[in-house]
């Protein structure tokens, strides 16, 4: 298995990709050698936020090229990691929609991530290479168990992601943000379940969520 997922370069940089490879550098920089600049938690709190930063650039460069944010497939699939259940389908989702390495968890995978449906098995293929929305992923930005591949925030633990959708009769929001919700619990190892829209006044958890990195 390779240590980064990578693609080759394509020619006419925007601003966009501009920023994804600021992101990428910023992300070698800080799981590669430079990572001894901080310890313990620290650590794990700057490679989480480095990490969000640059997903967040290749969703945008997702978004431009199919007019959408990715959907995950099976949202409420979870996973066990350290004795606790955490939900794992937005982030095996992410995982594909990012890297490249397979389509399947992508629901109604858009242009030439249709083809084949394929699963991943932590390579590119010939015919992933243009799926690419963040390159050179640095090996520590995803996880492989139980045969899924998810991407993972400094702690070790699934990304948490919820797409928007327009509220139906008098349904409430699902997201904070009118595109889509992108948040790591952080240190928070207790609220584990709680979904982004919890955290809003009076949620139940709006004083834990403090410790969350996220993306409202």
């Amino acid at each position: 298995m390779k240590g980064h997922i990578k693609r080759a370069a394509s020619p006419g940089g925007t601003v966009l990709k501009l920023l994804v490879v600021v992101a990428v550098i910023a992300l070698l920089f800080i799981f590669g050698s430079g990572g001894w600049i901080v310890t313990g938690t620290s650590a794990e709190l700057s490679r989480t936020r480095v990490a969000m930063n640059a997903m967040k650039s290749a969703l945008e460069g997702y978004h431009n090229e199919f007019g959408a944010y990715p959907t995950p497939k099976n949202p409420q699939d979870t996973i066990t990691i350290d004795g606790k259940s955490y939900l794992v389908g937005a982030a095996t989702m992410l995982y594909q929609a990012l890297s490249g390495d397979g389509s399947d968890n992508i629901l109604n995978a858009p242009g030439s991530r249709s083809a084949g449906q394929a699963s991943s098995n932590g390579k590119l293929e010939s015919e992933e290479v243009t799926n690419v929305r963040l390159v050179d992923m640095p090996r520590e930005m995803w996880m492989e168990r139980d045969g899924r591949y998810f991407m993972v925030d400094g702690f070790g633990r699934p990304f948490q992601y919820v797409q928007a959708e327009p509220p139906v009769g008098g349904s409430s929001p699902r997201t904070i943000n009118s595109t889509h919700d992108l948040w790591s619990y952080g240190e928070d190892d207790v609220n584990i379940t709680a979904r982004s829209v919890d955290t809003l006044p009076p949620g139940p958890i709006k004083d834990a969520s403090q410790k969350w990195i996220k993306n409202w």
